[in-house]
């Protein structure tokens, strides 16, 4: 049975309480103040609870249906609408990147917000689900998404500036930083470009020699769980945009409607996909 819709808006829906959920759109999880407060307010007037969705949008429940119109043009005041839902193209999640985190290896929200404003809302064959780590140990999963994007960096090391302490090899979870006569080495057989080394680095003898992100498709979260392929292992931050156009192409035009993004990599093979998304 499928929820009631107010106005066949697939964000603002009946529940089983007799009241209306007002699904709200966040990119990358980033309100401002004044959006925070405006839903407290709405909520306080109209609503009962809010609730935060695992895909950091927000929720306004228990909004009887006569309210929903003044909700609905308070939030609109703020710049809040109704989130994504559907065959759509999502909302995209992201962690808070270089811009907050010591250990990320890449900028995300910033990025997030650029392919939230260009695709969000794009009706595709199945729900289009995005999501961004700033580093290789991502708190967001971003390889369970249907597009996941995770940042990369690849480090190089001044062997002058280098004072032999070590600190690289501790922070390093994969075991890739080693001393040699008291000299750090790279191993890059074992390295993941997580760049805790580089962020780490006392003396800055750690040096981010490429910075990027490795690219995912056709992950998914719900069960059972499937982490997608790789796409490509290191991606420019000028390149993302223009890959996922040629992604959205090539599985707008061959999918099946209802088809999720893993499900039609699946029909084709995913070598072949590639081929097709990479030489498009």
């Amino acid at each position: 049975m499928k929820p009631e819709m107010y106005k066949g808006m697939p964000a603002v829906f009946k529940r089983r309480d007799g009241n209306f959920e007002i699904k709200l759109l966040v990119t990358g999880g980033m309100l401002s103040p004044e959006q925070i407060k405006r839903v407290g307010e709405v909520a306080g007037r109209y609503g009962a609870e809010v609730h935060l969705t695992v895909r950091q949008e927000v929720s306004i429940l228990g909004v009887p249906e006569d309210k929903l119109e003044e909700a609905l043009a308070e939030l609109e005041d703020v710049g809040l609408r109704p989130g994504s839902a559907g065959m759509t193209f999502r909302n995209v999640i992201s962690c808070l990147g270089d811009t907050y985190c010591f250990k990320a290896a890449a900028e995300t929200t910033a990025l997030a917000k650029e392919i939230g404003e260009r695709f969000t809302g794009e009706k595709t064959p199945g729900p289009l689900k995005v999501g961004i780590g700033g580093c290789p140990f991502p708190c967001t999963r971003p390889q369970f998404n249907d597009i996941g994007v995770m940042g990369r960096v690849r480090p190089e090391l001044d062997l002058v500036k280098c004072t032999g302490c070590g600190k690289c090899v501790e922070v390093c979870k994969v075991g890739a930083a080693t001393l040699v006569d008291e000299k750090a080495v790279i191993d890059y057989d074992r390295c993941i470009m997580c760049g805790r080394c580089v962020v780490n680095c006392p003396v800055g003898a750690r040096y981010s020699a490429e910075d990027g992100y490795m690219f995912f498709v056709g992950g998914r979260g719900s069960w059972p769980p499937h982490e997608g392929w790789i796409l490509q292992d290191f991606v420019s931050r000028e390149d993302i945009m223009p890959l996922i156009e040629r992604i959205l192409v090539v599985y707008k035009e061959q999918a099946k409607p209802g088809m999720r993004l893993r499900e039609f990599i699946n029909t084709i093979g995913f070598e072949e996909f590639k081929k097709q998304v990479l030489t498009s």
